[in-house]
């Protein structure tokens, strides 16, 4: 292979090996959606393989998945990202053809053969279903094919609200004669799929060059799994003179030792703490890892004690043998404090059965742990944090641009099945779920059955717990229920997760 694809394979196993980390998207066109194109969770946001971690699930589908390694690996949109698109575009085709359903098996023979000496490394394996629709894969050489597969059981479930997560991921590794065989029942080439056709976007774009992180990949982290991860999850603020711990995970999957460098500066809007080899604003750390071994290093920094940073992001990019690693960018903003967020526990406990409704029973909680919630209805909290779509759309909403509950609004906590990511604001873009370890107690969800917000359920985050008010009492929630709530969340048209202490 040539270094271009080498770098492309690279980036596709370097996707491959994050597991859960990378699930299947399937919220583009659901109901309800009225924006054309239908909108894709990862159409603005192009995430490298170190930025899924086990504190970040990205979300990826076949087609996404294509474009990624691309454009990690060379920096090039391949702007045909939908496999009808890529299928129709002639000028990169290495290989087409259209299934007639009769070929005998001599010219099915010859077809297979053509095709699978047609294949390189890096090319894009496109078929068209009979029923509609079509899969796009990317092959790796020596007769395999690593794709976004998108089975069962991680389709979402939007009538009974519930997402299904791969055991492993979404991304997989099979190989190419799987296509071709009748047994094997997963897009079969002469029975399910009309079209097949191996797109080479380098036909196209004739001057692409790996990029330097791309080959630092290829060079020096081959089988090296690397992640960073915070103290401060996706979803959680830390305040003025907060401190935040940063901290690499490197784990040597080779059969040799392998050298590891480290490199990070510290941030804006923090103070280096400790940590590593600190000199003008840089971290750094050089070490050996012997075969199978793994290890942590971490350094931490302190929030500088100015109130103009409410509202700003903390984002740090370090460098693992001179690949980039990221990992979310941290809010600066209030929230309870640690015993605080203890008693809104114990409160959610004595408020079992309670018959306030709406936001009323947040306030009351909040004045048992001695806080003022200042919000009002439900109604009118997702009214102030959702504007009609580009101000055309009644059906279809995004972001406001700004407001008092915009400024309660968690970091990209927010979305639903007619809910847009906001191109205003880039760092708060929409989640497919929450995690429990993404929030803090005294967090609010409300999710609303109805585009006019006349129908919302809200809950309060307790950490350990959580209360659901009903009109039949508030009911206290445990574990898996907790769990269900907060993956179930884009079914709802809108939902949106709210810090009342942020304001």
């Amino acid at each position: 292979m040539n270094d271009i694809q080498k770098a492309l394979v690279a980036a596709a196993k370097a996707y491959y090996a994050r597991g859960t980390y990378l699930q299947y998207d399937d919220t583009r066109a659901v109901t309800g959606n009225v924006v054309k194109p239908p909108v894709y969770r990862w159409e603005r946001h192009k995430n490298s393989p170190e930025d899924s971690t086990r504190q970040r699930t990205n979300y990826t589908n076949c087609a996404a998945f294509c474009y990624d390694v691309y454009k990690n690996a060379l920096d090039l949109d391949i702007i045909n990202w939908c496999t009808e698109d890529m299928m129709n575009d002639a000028s990169q085709h290495a290989f087409r053809y259209q299934v007639q359903f009769d070929e005998t098996e001599e010219q099915k023979k010859n077809i297979r053969d053509l095709y699978m000496d047609m294949l390189q490394p890096g090319d894009i394996i496109v078929n068209r279903h009979v029923r509609g629709g079509g899969h796009a894969m990317f092959y790796i050489g020596d007769g395999k094919i690593i794709h976004s597969s998108g089975s069962n059981p991680c389709n979402y479930n939007y009538d009974n609200k519930c997402d299904g997560r791969e055991s492993y991921g979404s991304i997989e590794k099979m190989d190419v004669s799987v296509l071709f065989d009748p047994e094997a029942q997963r897009m079969y080439t002469f029975g399910t799929e009309k079209n097949i056709a191996i797109i080479r976007p380098l036909l196209v774009f004739k001057d692409a060059v790996p990029t330097e992180s791309a080959m630092n990949r290829v060079k020096y982290l081959q089988d090296i799994f690397v992640e960073k991860l915070s103290s401060h999850t996706i979803g959680q603020t830390a305040d003025m003179g907060e401190e935040i711990t940063f901290t690499y995970y490197v784990r040597n999957m080779r059969d040799t030792a392998a050298d590891i460098t480290v490199w990070d500066a510290v941030p804006e809007y923090t103070e280096y703490v400790s940590g590593g080899e600190y000199a003008h604003g840089e971290v750094k750390w050089a070490f050996k890892l012997e075969a199978g071994e793994e290890k942590y290093i971490s350094y931490t920094v302190r929030v500088l004690k100015d109130a103009q940073l409410y509202g700003k992001f903390i984002q740090t990019v370090g460098k693992v043998c001179g690949v980039e690693v990221k990992c979310p960018a941290i809010m600066v903003g209030k929230h309870l404090s640690a015993d605080k967020q203890q008693a809104v526990a114990q409160a959610i406990e004595s408020l079992r059965g309670a018959n306030e409704q709406d936001t009323a029973l947040v306030k009351r909680l909040y004045s048992l742990i001695g806080e003022k919630a200042d919000i009002g209805s439900a109604k009118e909290i997702l009214d102030g944090i959702f504007v009609p779509y580009k101000g055309v759309s009644d059906t279809h909403f995004e972001l406001a641009q700004s407001g008092k509950y915009i400024d309660m609004l968690v970091p990209i906590m927010y979305g639903g099945r007619v809910v847009d990511s906001s191109d205003r604001f880039p760092l708060r873009r929409r989640t497919a779920g929450i995690f429990t370890d993404e929030i803090m107690a005294g967090d609010v969800l409300l999710c609303a059955e109805d585009t006019g917000n006349t129908a919302v359920t809200v809950y309060i985050f307790g950490g350990i717990n959580m209360l659901k008010i009903t009109p039949q009492g508030a009911q206290v929630l445990y574990g898996d229920e907790i769990d269900d709530v907060l993956m179930g969340v884009m079914g709802y048209c809108k939902f949106a997760l709210i810090r009342p202490a942020m304001k």
